[in-house]
């Protein structure tokens, strides 16, 4: 509602507007109350029999009834109470033919006030000028409060020019009314300029400024002005106080608060509950718990106010049980459980995994019909989801009777939570409407089961939809992109973060770094990562792995004496990016040394994980024995991947007798997986045992135990083409067959010999040959020289470790087409330039 003011009204009041003086005419009151007096009518159902009783009697017109009727109402201050007035002024209006006195206008406005009915009391307001009766000094404070609580601002700048034409800019009441208008309208340079101009000004004046700030983000000139005030010789009140606090509490400042909790103590303001309740917030928020706790426990009037503010905030700390002491507390003292309340509870139940007490808090929803707030069934469908009672939760939803996103969000996020991706999908698809929160968890549920494709078609549909993404979202769509490998894609997901300014903050920061990693661009990840404010321990792990996959060992350890110097803890990820960068690099000394400093230098003890590291050094360099010996003197049970690495390097030794040794302990620990199965098969084709090999599939077909196949990704134009093995699939096959059929032919004229070991098949030399020269990466490359433009590099993403074969094939590619070839497999990167690959041939 929009209402034009008048702005100075055209005639003065008229004397029937003059206040009538109550000890001249006989109250209705003391012939008709039983109780003696309107004031005494404690609801609405009494005060209108006491007005009929007065009707009856004919006492009703009497203009001193009125004015003690509309100002009982407004006391009242419910819709009912002034709706009845309203009417009850009406009629009186209508039967005495009078247009009522200022006095009766300025209790309709107070009251409409008081009631939050903002837009009412500005249509009296607009009433009392367009009868010409002329607004006083308490007017304007009435209806600028209306104004302040229906966020009227317009109305309310016509009100400060009616102020300014009537004089009444000088009253010290309407300045603080129209301060406390501007400020909680968020305008505070307005409020800022009344302010200034005041002679005078009361705590109320500095109150409502100081409030204003705080509570618009503004902390730092709330305090300001607050020791402002003060130098002032103004004493605060407990508004003051709480405001001030408030502030504290927002620049996470204890210190500064416990100044102002001296300051209250030492200037004798009382401390009430309104300020012990902001103390405790403040220090709860600032991470004093003890403190708060401390207060809490001193303070004998705990209400529900406090008892909401010591839950909430130790909920959101993660402290539930601390949250459900007070909880206990507050039931034996008897205060009766609110909304806030019982949303604390609920996901105090939901972190504890207690789902006995939650049911508890469920009955008592229900027994105080507290199940159809939004807020209320969506915390009971979220703590339902984290106990895995999917129907249960589901029940509540299909009861509510307005779905909100929220409603519709906390069931998707259960249903990803829990593993059910299929579910979620299903619900995110059937919503009305959808929110940011909507996208960003169906994206990172994408991204969480592999589906990194489908998460980049997902972030795109959401574009198309016109959804803004925000760092969330970046976060999830860049670690999908650095799973696939697809630069292109990754340069334009940072420039999309630069362009639309999303906040690059720590975490979106290392996964881009990451993703440029990942994509085979370490430069770029540098580059991000030299760019960012703030590191901490996982930036620097993110920037020592770019170097890791290019097997650049002596820079990954020079960033990590940068990072040490920089007072920056060490954990156990980072051991495990240096310990790789060694493992590609065959820095067997340096490998040994930094393990060795882990737990006598930086008092980290090694993991399984760092051992498998080791394990993995030492077989790669052909130190079998010496990881033998390392496995034997670990302090916990070898698992299965670190038995993998050694089985790995037997291969690559053809040293079968202890292959069969690792293959036994690698089926003992992981029976179910492909991977060892494959590998020992290998190395008894490698060695020519071909009657073992068949044993080894057998078992795999009687398992049931598939292969993964080989699979190779190239991105070109934005696309991701994906090819395996002997794959006739593609679109452009027969240009892919005739590009492979030159460049073999062109690597035969180079001197190019096909390394037939790789092909682990009991089949002829001619059909080895054949199945060599279409293994996946060779598909992909061929496709790449025929796709790309001259000079531009080839990037592949293999997601089985590169074979000896294709790995020559690449270098001699490189050489003869003049092109960059990365290719990223399983275990490391590859980079191909003029036929020499970055890891000097040792992988």
């Amino acid at each position: 509602m929009a209402a034009t003011l008048l702005l100075s009204p055209p005639v003065s009041a008229s004397p029937i507007s003059i206040t009538p003086k109550t000890n001249k005419k006989k109250s209705i009151s003391s012939d008709t109350s039983p109780d003696g007096s309107l004031a005494n009518c404690r609801t609405i159902n009494e005060l209108k029999q006491l007005h009929c009783n007065v009707t009856k009697k004919g006492l009703s017109h009497r203009v001193s009834g009125m004015t003690e009727l509309l100002a009982k109402c407004a006391e009242m201050g419910t819709p009912d109470s002034l709706d009845y007035a309203r009417k009850a002024f009406e009629f009186f209006k209508e039967e005495e033919q009078t247009n009522g006195t200022l006095f009766m206008y300025n209790s309709l406005m107070r009251g409409y006030s008081a009631a939050g009915l903002g837009y009412e009391a500005v249509s009296v307001y607009v009433q009392v000028v367009e009868m010409g009766i002329s607004p006083d000094k308490y007017t304007f404070p009435f209806v600028l409060s209306g104004c302040t609580k229906a966020e009227a601002f317009r109305e309310g700048i016509q009100l400060h020019g009616a102020v300014v034409k009537l004089g009444f800019e000088g009253d010290l009441f309407v300045r603080n009314s129209l301060i406390h208008f501007y400020a909680e309208c968020g305008e505070l340079d307005d409020a800022r300029k009344v302010f200034d101009k005041m002679p005078d000004r009361n705590v109320v004046s500095w109150t409502s400024l100081i409030c204003g700030y705080a509570r618009r983000g503004l902390p730092k000139e709330a305090v300001s002005l607050f020791f402002e005030m003060v130098a002032a010789g103004v004493k605060p009140n407990a508004v003051t106080m709480v405001c001030v606090i408030s502030a504290c509490t927002k620049l996470n400042d204890v210190e500064l608060g416990e100044k102002i909790r001296a300051y209250v103590e030492e200037s004798g303001v009382k401390l009430n509950a309104f300020m012990v309740n902001a103390l405790v917030d403040m220090y709860l928020k600032c991470g004093a718990i003890d403190d708060a706790k401390r207060l809490f426990d001193e303070h004998l009037d705990k209400n529900l106010v406090l008892c909401n503010t010591m839950m909430s905030n130790y909920v959101h700390q993660g402290l539930a049980r601390e949250a459900l002491a007070v909880f206990d507390e507050m039931l034996q003292q008897g205060l009766q459980p609110d909304r806030v309340t019982l949303l604390s509870a609920i996901s105090t139940c939901s972190h504890l995994g207690d789902s006995l007490s939650g049911r508890c808090c469920h009955g008592y929803a229900l027994r105080n019909g507290q199940e159809g707030f939004d807020n209320i069934s969506n915390a009971m469908i979220d703590m339902y989801m984290r106990f895995g009672k999917q129907e249960m939760a589901g029940k509540i939803f299909d009861r509510l009777p307005k779905k909100t996103v929220v409603s519709w969000n906390s069931m998707i996020a259960g249903f990803v939570r829990n593993g059910d991706v299929k579910s979620a999908w299903r619900m995110f698809k059937e919503m009305p409407e959808s929110d940011l929160v909507s996208w960003n968890t169906m994206i990172g549920a994408l991204v969480e089961e592999s589906k990194f494709e489908e998460a980049i078609e997902l972030f795109r549909d959401m574009q198309s939809k016109g959804m803004k993404a925000d760092k969330v979202t970046m976060v999830e769509v860049a670690s999908a992109c650095g799973y696939l490998g697809a630069l292109d894609l990754a340069k334009w997901i940072h420039a999309y973060i630069e362009k639309n300014e999303i906040p690059c903050d720590m975490r979106l920061g290392t996964t881009l770094v990451d993703m440029f990693a990942r994509c085979g661009d370490p430069q770029s990840a540098m580059r991000v990562f030299n760019n960012m404010p703030r590191r901490d321990v996982s930036a620097w792990t993110a920037a020592i792995g770019a170097t890791a996959m290019e097997g650049n060992g002596e820079r990954a350890m020079e960033l990590f004496d940068e990072m040490v110097s920089q007072g920056v803890k060490p954990d156990g990820v980072v051991f495990v990016a240096l310990l790789t960068a060694f493992s590609h690099g065959g820095s067997v000394e340096q490998g040994q040394k930094l393990f060795k400093s882990m737990k006598e230098v930086h008092g980290i003890s090694p993991e399984i994980v760092h051992y498998g590291c080791m394990v993995d050094l030492l077989s790669r360099a052909g130190m079998l024995k010496e990881a033998s010996d390392l496995i034997k003197s670990m302090p916990m049970e070898p698992n299965d991947v670190i038995w993998g690495s050694f089985l790995a390097a037997c291969r690559t030794l053809k040293n079968v007798e202890m292959a069969g040794y690792a293959a036994e302990r690698v089926k003992e620990l992981a029976s179910e997986k492909s991977g060892v199965h494959v590998l020992l098969s290998n190395i008894y084709a490698s060695a020519g045992k071909w009657s073992d090999v068949a044993k080894v599939r057998l078992h795999l077909k009687e398992k049931g135990i598939s292969k993964v196949p080989g699979t190779s990704l190239i991105e070109v134009d934005g696309m991701i083409n994906e090819f395996t093995c002997s794959d006739v699939s593609h679109l452009k096959q027969s240009q892919i067959s005739s590009m492979l059929e030159e460049i073999n032919c062109r690597l035969r004229d180079a001197g190019h010999v096909p390394d037939l070991a790789n092909v682990l098949l009991d089949v002829d030399e001619h059909e080895k040959e054949y199945i060599l020269s279409r293994h996946s990466e060779k598909l992909a490359i061929a496709f790449g020289l025929i796709s790309t433009g001259q000079g531009m590099p080839i990037r592949v993403v293999k997601n089985l470790r590169i074979c000896s074969d294709c790995h020559s094939f690449a270098k001699l590619v490189s050489r003869i087409y003049d092109r960059e070839i990365v290719v990223r497999d399983n275990h490391r990167f590859h980079f191909f330039r003029q036929g020499l690959c970055s890891c000097g041939d040792y992988w």
